[in-house]
């Protein structure tokens, strides 16, 4: 018997917006081989950067002939932003302006002009930038991208108690399937446990499908939340673990609410009438 699967519940999971998908420059210190903490969990796998910047004065690029509006290439890719400089001459009497003369994309290493530029058509410009050094893993460090740690292999190419500045995507399709499964196993136990005597489980109503799919997602969200606490104690934990318990909490809302018609009433000690109602996701109170 299974109500959802786990392609199921990863498309619904991946459509989840917990937490930011895109971090830029995170700093980050690494001294010796110790591990830091990135300020998310749940980095999707492959989705790093780890840059350093390894020179002490900008880089002087020279020369170079802007024309139209075609984008002319740098000699170095990877940019740091905000750092670049763009003249009309060696002595930089004329400094043009980003955005107002000319643009730049950062991360290919290339320059333009734009319309409405004092830049002339095929004019000479001089340039100088910033430039990140971009780091190999496995070679110049290391990173466990469930528990978002990130440590510095020595012998690599980064230097000890330099600091480097991470790019990385978050996403919570980077849940397991074996934790997927585990939700969907216990989900399904839930609702077994008060499924009404005309239900079973070969039955194939669309609405058990449906909260089956929600009650999985629950803990699942559920569980992240507690990593987060768990693994990164601070302010950046409470914030994300807050976001993923408040979609748990949707999510079991939104399970009962489906399952309703499917269970059997809820009989509560005291004088409170037997009743159906959206029960506790974790904890049984009858």
């Amino acid at each position: 018997m299974s109500w959802t699967n786990t392609a199921t519940v990863r498309k619904h999971l991946q459509q989840t917006s917990a937490a930011p998908t895109e971090i830029e420059d995170e700093a980050h210190v690494l001294s010796g081989t110790d591990e830091v903490q990135l300020e998310h969990l749940s980095v999707s796998s492959g989705s790093e950067e780890v840059k350093t910047i390894d020179i002490g004065s900008p880089y002087s690029q020279g020369a170079k002939i802007l024309t139209g509006t075609n984008w002319t290439s740098l000699t170095r890719q990877d940019l740091v932003p905000d750092t670049i400089v763009v003249t009309g001459d060696q002595a930089l009497d004329t400094v043009y302006v980003e955005g107002t003369d000319y643009v730049v994309d950062y991360e290919l290493g290339k320059i333009r002009r734009v319309s409405g530029t004092s830049i002339p058509d095929g004019g000479t410009v001089y340039v100088w930038y910033f430039y990140f050094t971009v780091h190999i893993k496995d070679t110049d460090y290391e990173i466990d991208y469930s528990s978002g740690k990130l440590n510095r292999i020595d012998g690599g190419g980064i230097a000890d108690s330099s600091t480097v500045y991470v790019d990385y995507s978050t996403s919570a399709g980077t849940v397991t399937d074996d934790l997927i499964g585990e939700a969907i196993t216990e989900a399904e136990d839930k609702i077994l446990a008060r499924l009404k005597d005309e239900y079973s489980a070969s039955s194939t109503d669309q609405g058990l499908k449906t909260g089956a799919t929600e009650l999985s997602l629950a803990i699942i969200c559920n569980g992240k939340a507690m990593d987060m606490m768990l693994n990164l104690p601070s302010d950046e934990a409470d914030g994300a673990a807050c976001q993923w318990r408040q979609m748990s909490h949707r999510f079991a809302a939104q399970a009962w609410e489906t399952l309703d018609r499917f269970l059997k009433a809820r009989s509560w000690r005291g004088a409170q009438a037997q009743r159906n109602q959206s029960w506790g996701l974790f904890t049984d109170k009858g």
